[in-house]
This record gives C-alpha cells, structure tokens and sequence, in this order.
C-alpha cells in the first residue's frame, strides 16, 4: 500500500492524539503538542463524518481542550490551528483562533460527547 503525504501526516496525527487521549483519560494535562493532535484527530472525524458544517466546526474546535486540561503555557503556544480536512464535498480549510479558549472542563463538550473518545465495538461491515 502507497500512502500519499497528506494521508501520512494523518495517520501521525491520529497515532499522536491516540497516545494524548489514554493520558487525557489518566489525568494528566497535555502539552502543546498533544492538545493540538487530539483538536485535530475530532475535526478530521467530524468532517467526514459530514454531519456538521465548517461554520459548526469552527466553533466546536475551540471547545474541546481547555486550560484545564493543558499544562501551564500551552494556551500561549497554540493561538490557532489550520488544518485542511476532508468533508461529503470535498476538502476544505477549518481554521480555529484560540483553541484553548476556555478556562474550565465544565465549559467544554464532554469527553464522552467526542468521536475521537468514543470507543467501538463492533463495524457495521460485521452486523
């Protein structure tokens, strides 16, 4: 199997965010790189999934991490994420000033409201 860049470079960032959500799940405060990932791995699901709009999407990457949940001065580093995701109709740019904008957990989607967090257990290619 050829994989082209843009599917690499996903695939790091799903094995990266992977990684931040078993040490989310733990308690520990993620750092800039992490944060970033796991923002990233939900638009990514999110806008194949095809159930949102890029205006909704924009507003919900900012809801997702908050300083709560990152180490001390990872906010500062993170002013905006960039990122080209693949929707029903296309690829389009998602663009999120201040992600980490919000202050309290209790402010931001649940953890278990997240695609990214959910777990499976069976594919619809199995039923």
């Amino acid at each position: 199997m050829k994989l082209t860049k843009k599917e690499q470079e996903r695939l790091i960032i799903f094995n990266v965010a992977e990684i931040a959500r078993r040490r989310w799940r733990r308690g520990l405060k993620l750092n800039y790189i992490e944060a970033n990932a796991i923002i990233c791995d939900e638009m990514f699901e999110r806008a194949r999934e095809g159930k949102w709009s890029l205006v909704e999407l924009v507003e919900v990457g900012s809801m997702i991490i908050t300083e709560e949940d990152v180490m001390e001065g990872t906010a500062a580093l993170l002013p905006n994420i960039d990122l080209e995701a693949l929707f029903p109709d296309g690829n389009k740019l998602i663009s999120i000033q201040d992600p980490i904008r919000l202050a309290n957990r209790s402010e931001a989607i649940p953890q278990s409201e997240l695609l990214s967090m959910q777990s499976w257990t069976a594919s619809p290619c199995s039923q």
